[in-house]
């Protein structure tokens, strides 16, 4: 009996010896814990290194932090690989929209004749409307669900607005209608950077259309509308169509 109970208890401490090595090596592997071996190997300099780990969580699981964005886009231009670069600060400025990255967007740009980065106050606050959607489609919601109480209950709160006038009311529905099915890219198209070496520009979404032009990388685009593995773009004055894997992935399409 002893014996019996010597290897149940000698099993049990393997078993538990093999979880907590386990466990430590899914710690060790986890997108935290090597992005905190990125930023220290990027602290000491070691920019080569860290810029593999950077890369290797985002391309395998878009696990990155504005911080991560901003140090491969320092590395990248300090190996004066500029549009790479550009592809990394336009990640973060769609994220997170900043006046100061967008003119360093535009230095750079400029050193390398690229299209695509004049800055407009509508592309800012059309970002920022992008990150705080559904904030602000709670907040009007909130704010027709608490007149609409107020209708009912015959208590105005807001002077002025009789409850015989819905029209308050039926302007914010008509907003949160607006928001919900056209609001997210109508306001101003999103942003896209040319990652390909070169993209052809077609006519129509299809290889065999009229060529009307070359996209160069780094080049900023918007992005009107999607088919099939096209996008719709429009880039100076001129509109058409190139293929989805000529531009960098982003979150808003």
């Amino acid at each position: 009996m002893q014996k019996i109970t010597k290897k149940i208890f000698t099993y049990f401490y393997i078993l538990i010896l093999l979880v907590l090595m386990t466990g430590t090596s899914i710690a060790q592997n986890s997108p935290e814990n090597k992005l905190n071996q990125a930023d220290q190997l990027f602290i000491k300099k070691k920019y080569t290194e860290s810029f593999k780990i950077y890369e290797d969580l985002y391309i395998a699981s878009q696990k990155y932090t504005p911080q991560s964005l901003l140090k491969m886009a320092f590395i990248k231009e300090a190996l004066a690989e500029n549009t790479d670069a550009l592809y990394y600060l336009n990640l973060f400025y769609e994220s997170y929209p900043d006046k100061k990255v967008f003119n360093k967007m535009r230095e750079i740009a400029e050193k390398e004749k690229l299209e695509g980065y004049n800055y407009s106050d509508l592309e800012f606050f059309a970002n920022l409307y992008r990150n705080y959607h559904d904030e602000i489609l709670f907040g009007l919601l909130g704010f027709v669900f608490i007149y609409f109480l107020a209708v009912v209950t015959n208590k105005i709160f807001i002077k002025g607005i009789s409850n015989s006038s819905p029209l308050i009311y039926i302007f914010f529905l008509l907003l949160m209608f607006y928001i919900v099915n056209f609001g997210e890219n109508y306001i101003n198209p999103p942003k896209n950077v040319c990652i390909a070496n070169t993209a052809l520009i077609m006519s129509s979404p299809a290889a065999g259309s009229k060529l009307l032009g070359n996209l160069a990388k780094g080049t900023r685009v918007s992005v009107l509308a999607k088919k099939d593995i096209w996008f719709r773009i429009r880039v100076g004055d001129k509109k058409g169509y190139v293929r989805k894997s000529a531009l960098n992935k982003s979150s808003y399409l």
